[in-house]
Parts: structure tokens; sequence; C-alpha cells
């Protein structure tokens, strides 16, 4: 429906200009035969448009079956004309019509070919025609201008509507990452801490319904599009303290410098560097501890995990530490991995 409301402006004018002809030819001083004549045509030409040319005006892909239009068009133009000289009024809307059926390329021929025909009948019956030739050439020239302008825009119409599909695609798909790297750093950790604690001794069944009870408030902020729940009324230090000291190994976490209040945006890289880290600890590194270091200095904020474990290897980039990259790149920050002694993973981001 949207998509051709933009033609009801021509239908408008293609009424206008043909009940306007009409009116013109029924007025003329010709015989009431010759009137009736060019009147009937005129109307043969209005329903040979509203039943086959505007089905082609709304495709808007014009091809061989605008020529049919056209000289179908033009069957019943040329002969009213002949009838009334006033039927040559029609042409104000059978010339839009042409450029809207035909590429504008193809639209120039029929075009001038409907602009001369008034004057070709009027020379043929041996009259002055009301139109002097300079004027038809300027007549034609003007059309044809128009409809490169016409077809110009409209060109620019389409390519601007594909380039918002284009960006509407890309919004969804970055939107559709953003959702699977948080539940990646939120539900799935959470539950693969809930198996690791499981699979220990009884003791770690409180533990473990602690992380799950974590991971359903988790869920609950992803869903309504809140913070982490980790940080809900509590600061970066106390959500990462409490993160840390959930983790299924013996851990410990130290604040180095002044705190500073940080954005929202880079609580969270730092809180989900954090999960991810400890993520990757329990489930590849055989460690037997990890230490958690936040440190403050002038210009920038700095976190630290590392592991006495077996460290990175040669083993490629996982999907965790490809999406630490992509949360830190957005607020400016930096990660580095190190093998030294265990594994470390460094994050900074400027103040």
């Amino acid at each position: 429906m949207e998509q051709h409301q933009p033609l009801i402006t021509w239908y408008v004018l293609f009424a206008i200009t043909q009940a306007t002809a009409l009116a013109l030819v029924l007025i003329d001083n010709n015989t009431l035969a010759d009137r009736l004549s060019a009147a009937g045509l005129l109307c043969l030409n209005g329903l040979w448009f509203v039943f086959y040319g505007r089905k082609l005006v709304q495709r808007e892909d014009g091809n061989w079956q605008g020529l049919v239009y056209a000289a179908g068009s033009l069957a019943t133009f040329a002969p009213a004309v002949w009838f009334s000289g006033n039927a040559t009024f029609a042409l104000f809307g059978l010339v839009p019509q042409i450029y809207m059926v035909l590429p504008v390329t193809w639209a120039f021929y029929p075009m001038a070919l409907f602009v001369f025909t008034p004057q070709l009948l009027t020379w043929f019956a041996g009259a002055v025609p009301a139109l002097s030739w300079p004027a038809a050439l300027i007549i034609i020239g003007f059309s044809q201008a128009f409809g490169w302008a016409v077809s110009r825009i409209a060109q620019q119409n389409q390519q601007r509507g594909e380039l918002l599909q284009r960006i509407e695609a890309l919004t969804l798909e970055a939107e559709r990452a953003r959702w699977a790297a948080e539940i990646h750093d939120t539900l799935a950790q959470g539950f693969t801490s809930i198996i690791t604690l499981l699979q220990g001794a009884q003791p770690n069944v409180e533990l473990a319904l602690q992380t799950a009870r974590e991971n359903l408030r988790e869920a609950r902020a992803l869903v309504a599009s809140n913070a982490p729940s980790p940080l809900d009324g509590s600061s970066l230090e106390d959500a990462l303290r409490r993160l840390v000291s959930g983790a299924a190994l013996p851990s410990s976490f130290r604040v180095i410098g002044d705190a500073a209040g940080l954005p929202t945006s880079v609580e969270v890289v730092l809180l989900r560097t954090v999960q991810e880290a400890l993520n990757n600890v329990a489930r590849h590194s055989g460690a037997s501890r990890v230490d958690v270091v936040l440190r403050f200095d002038e210009d920038c904020v700095s976190l630290e995990v590392r592991d006495d474990g077996r460290g990175f290897g040669d083993a490629p980039e996982g999907f965790g530490l490809r999406g630490m990259r992509a949360r830190l790149e957005q607020v400016g920050g930096t990660l580095s991995l190190s093998s030294d002694e265990g594994a470390s993973v460094l994050v900074e981001v400027p103040l």
C-alpha cells in the first residue's frame, strides 16, 4: 500500500487532464459526430490506462510491455485529435505515462511521436497547426529532460532503500552477535561453573546454588535489558569480589590505587572480562588457583586475571576471547595475553 501511495498524485493528474480534454472536445465547434467520436476515443484511452497501463506503472520495471501500452494509447489518441484538435490537451497526462512505463532511453521515441501527432494530423488536414514546430521541439526537449530527472530521482530512492535495508540487516546481525556474547558470558559460564562444582565434593553444593541464583538474576537482567545483575546496587569492586569468591578453584581479588568512577559501559566490560577469564581458567587451564587484580591509575584502569595453569600455548583464540576484544574495542580498551608461568589476561581501558 505504501509503495503505491505516491502514485495517487499522478493518477489525479491523469484524471484531471483527461477530464479537461473531454470538456474541451465537447465544447468544440466541430460537428456533433466529430465531438462524440473524439470524446469516445478519449474515454477508451482512459480505460486503456486503467486496465493495462496502471499495472505497468505500479511494477516500476519498464520493458517491452510499455511499448505495447504506448502503441495502444497512440491508437486512441491520434484519431481523437483528428476529430477534434482540442484532444491535444490530453498530452499533459499521456507524456508522463510514457516515461513511467518505459526506460528513459526508450521513452524518447514514442514521446516525440505523441507530441508530433497533432502537428502531423493538422498538416495532413491542410490546416495551420495550433502549436508551431519550434514550440513542439521545445516541448520534446523539456519532456526528455524531465523524464531523465524523474528517472534519476527514482534510482536514488531505490539505492537509498537498498542502503537502509543493508543497514537494518547489519544492525540485526550485530544485535544477534551481542546477545550471543551476553549469553555466552553469563548463562553459559554460570552453568559451566554449576556443573564443575557439582562434580566436586558435597560442600560445593551450596556454592552451586548461589551460582545458579546469580545466573537466574542474569537471565532476568538480560531480558529486561538492564545492566548485569552483579552490578545492581553495588560498586564494581564489590561485584568483582563476589564473582571471584564464587570461582570453582581457590582465588584472590585485590584493588590497587584509588577507585575512580567509571562509566557503566566500562564497568560492564570489566565484569564480563573477569567472567570469561574465570570460565576459561576453570575449563581449560588445569590451574590450582587464580588471582584477579583491579588497578586504578591516573589515565587508565586495568584488570589482570592470572592463573598458574598450562597457559595458552598455540591454540587459536576461541569465541570468548574474541568477544572480549570486541567489547573492549567499544570502550577504547585493549587486551593482552601472556603465558609466562601460567596464563595472564590483561585489559586496559583509558579514563
